[in-house]
């Protein structure tokens, strides 16, 4: 998060064309692991180590996080935007593509959690540790 807004104070969107849609790719991906981890570890998600998950509910979860945050990404822009006046390069279509670079980054971080998950030791499914 905070690289994504030092790219906004700095203007860095605004050089490189594809660098928006790269940083809308990485940060809900980066931002929706580390909140499946947290919600581990307080036992309101089951561990990505849990032996008795599917396979595939490891990256569905980070996806359905990432695509959250990426949602309330697209939010605060209107909000900065439409309500207290900031210049953000915003529209429909940039919308439409940051979101969609934010559900394929997260979709991507949840492939790679469960594959790091799965390759780690075993943890028995009551134990709520990472």
């Amino acid at each position: 998060m905070t690289w994504a807004t030092w790219s906004s104070v700095f203007h860095w969107y605004r050089v490189v064309d594809w660098y928006d849609t790269a940083v809308h790719s990485v940060t809900p991906g980066t931002v929706a692991v580390t909140l499946q981890l947290l919600l581990a570890r307080a036992r309101l998600l089951p561990s990505p180590r849990d032996r008795t998950l599917r396979r595939s509910a490891v990256p569905l979860i980070t996806t359905a996080l990432g695509a959250t945050v990426a949602s309330l990404w697209e939010m605060y822009e209107w909000l900065a935007t439409d309500v207290f006046g900031a210049h953000l390069r915003v529209g429909y279509e940039d919308t439409v593509a940051d979101m969609a670079a934010g559900v394929a980054g997260s979709l991507a971080a949840g492939l790679i959690l469960a594959w790091r998950s799965a390759r780690a030791s075993p943890r028995p499914s009551e134990d709520g540790d990472l």
